[in-house]
């Protein structure tokens, strides 16, 4: 009997490293094969690949247009929610939501606002639902910043956004999660911290995550972990319910708005499934924005415009960077894993197959803002923008992750199967080869196509077509050129006025840096997950100029 036992084990465990492999390989195999079988056709039937190039810059001409409807709407919310006092809404439909609900009725009847009325057909969602509102007066908030080289100054500039939060401090409770093996400048840094804030916050503490501990490699989310652990045993001192607490884990560099807290604490509140969501605001990275180099501003606002599109499409949207979920859930699904570079992503594809598939991200449309890519120098810049995509794009490390968990779990539906299926493989297969094609793979067939090609109609319409449609593609760059425009935070005093100028021309630049410096690495992470070679943890250096 034990021997069968542990024949049955072994087939389990085959069948689980089977699938990880074929998963593995996958992602990458799909994008080589479109890359090198475009290149080899382009020879071979270059007729053929040109119908393809054409009816495939259709297609992104009918996609820009698509995202960019959505990228103006991500801002109108986004503009919208900016002025809503979150604190007066959560003190109102604490006290009496029926009242509420009639005001706002009343309100809608005279002047009709698309947010306003969604605000309000979520309350009756709520209301209907029979889930009590919580009382917002009993809502805590922990807040992680897990850290290695950081400066003061970075985590200065984060500690002081989140005191100046519009939310009571006395139920912001944050721990600042520092690397042991970062030695005793860390112990100096933590020592001045706790210093400065720790009367700034209804808790603060400072934690020394141990190098080295069984299962766990050097990433972010050991950290994480360890510091989320020690911040639960104070909260336990406090007799602070498990329920009635949101765990926020920001990057180091996170600077938050305003009214951040203010805002989840009402969506959580609020929401009728509240413990089976994690909160997913927008990612700017502003706090250096005017001092990068112009390639490193235009892939941190694309990946800005991104999750502006994103956060209109939730069934789609995935916690990404800094993000917030309930202490509850983090607790059930036993954490983040401690051996893996993207846990942002990891945490919530822990509780999409925990939950048989009932997970979600709500997004929430204000602003979180962090660095982006500046280092001492043009060229190391450049390198560590490479390094930062790559690691973002390492999220497909999940794929097989996830596959696997579904041919485990039977309970998730089929439909939620093929859904997250589907967008995780294409979402990763166009990040890594659509701007390829369009940059290069799509003149082969004007250069190989041969002198039979050559004497075809379709040789001499090809550039003619292509240059036309990808024209009126370029509507897209103009409403990421306005946008980018309108989200630049106030110009510092040492940045001269004309550098609106390169603030507006870079986008020109967008086809060549999203081939360089966002495909190459996506195309760069894939490969590596195919051949089974692994990816260490790079911590981007934060450089500002003050």
């Amino acid at each position: 009997m034990a021997q069968i036992h542990i024949s049955n084990l072994a087939l389990e465990l085959d069948f689980d490293y089977i699938v990880r492999r074929f998963f593995s390989i996958l992602p990458g195999a799909l994008s080589w094969t479109t890359l090198i079988g475009l290149t080899v056709l382009s020879f071979v039937v270059p007729y053929w690949i040109a119908i393809f190039i054409i009816v495939y810059d259709v297609y992104i001409l009918i996609r820009a247009i698509y995202i960019s409807v959505h990228l103006v709407y991500a801002y109108y919310r986004q503009h919208r929610m900016r002025h809503i006092d979150w604190i007066d809404r959560c003190q109102k439909i604490t006290s009496n939501l029926d009242d509420y609900l009639k005001q706002t009725q009343q309100d809608l009847n005279h002047h009709s606002d698309r947010v306003t009325k969604q605000l309000f057909n979520e309350l009756l969602l709520t209301k209907h639902s029979n889930v009590a509102i919580l009382p917002w007066d009993q809502i805590h908030h922990v807040i992680i910043l897990p850290t290695y080289n950081e400066s003061l100054d970075v985590l200065r500039h984060s500690l002081t956004s989140l005191a100046a939060t519009h939310f009571p401090s006395a139920r912001l409770h944050v721990v600042v999660g520092f690397e042991a093996r970062a030695g005793q400048a860390a112990q100096q840094r933590a020592a001045v911290l706790t210093a400065q804030f720790r009367h700034q916050f209804g808790s603060f503490i400072t934690t020394f995550h141990p190098d080295n501990l069984p299962g766990e490699k050097r990433v972010k989310s050991a950290n994480a972990t360890w510091a989320i652990q020690a911040m639960e045993e104070v909260l336990q001192t406090k007799n602070i319910p498990v329920d009635y607490v949101l765990v926020s884990n920001f990057d180091s560099d996170t600077v938050v708005g305003h009214s951040y807290f203010a805002y989840l604490t009402y969506k959580f509140i609020t929401h009728p499934d509240r413990y089976r969501v994690s909160y997913q605001p927008l990612p700017m990275y502003h706090n250096n924005v005017w001092d990068a180099p112009s390639f490193s501003r235009v892939i941190a606002t694309g990946s800005t415009f991104w999750q502006m599109i994103e956060s209109t499409r939730p069934e789609r949207l995935v916690t990404f960077s800094s993000h917030s979920m309930t202490l509850r859930a983090l607790r059930e699904v036993g954490y983040w894993q401690t051996d893996i570079i993207s846990e942002d992503s990891r945490i919530f594809w822990q509780c999409l197959l925990h939950y048989n598939g009932h997970y979600r991200t709500e997004p929430l449309y204000t602003s979180v803002s962090m660095d982006a890519a500046l280092a001492d120098s043009w060229w190391q810049t450049l390198i560590n923008q490479y390094k930062q995509k790559r690691r973002w794009a390492w999220g497909i490390e999940n794929f097989p992750y996830l596959m696997t968990g579904f041919f485990r779990n039977l309970n998730i539906p089929l439909h939620t199967k093929l859904t997250y299926t589907f967008r995780t493989l294409e979402g990763h297969y166009s990040w890594a080869t659509t701007p390829i094609i369009i940059a290069g793979l799509g003149w082969l067939p004007i250069f190989f196509g041969g002198p039979q090609f050559h004497s075809t109609v379709l040789s001499y319409s090809l550039p003619y077509v292509t240059r036309t449609i990808m024209t009126i593609a370029m509507f897209g760059l103009l409403v990421s050129t306005t946008l980018s425009l309108l989200l630049l935070p106030s110009r510092p005093a040492h940045v001269s006025r004309w550098k609106y100028l390169p603030m507006t021309l870079q986008w020109a630049l967008f086809p060549l840096i999203a081939t360089i410096l966002s495909a190459f690495p996506a195309l760069d992470a894939e490969t590596r997950l195919m051949l089974g070679r692994d990816l260490s943890f790079n911590v981007m250096q934060k450089t500002r100029k003050y």
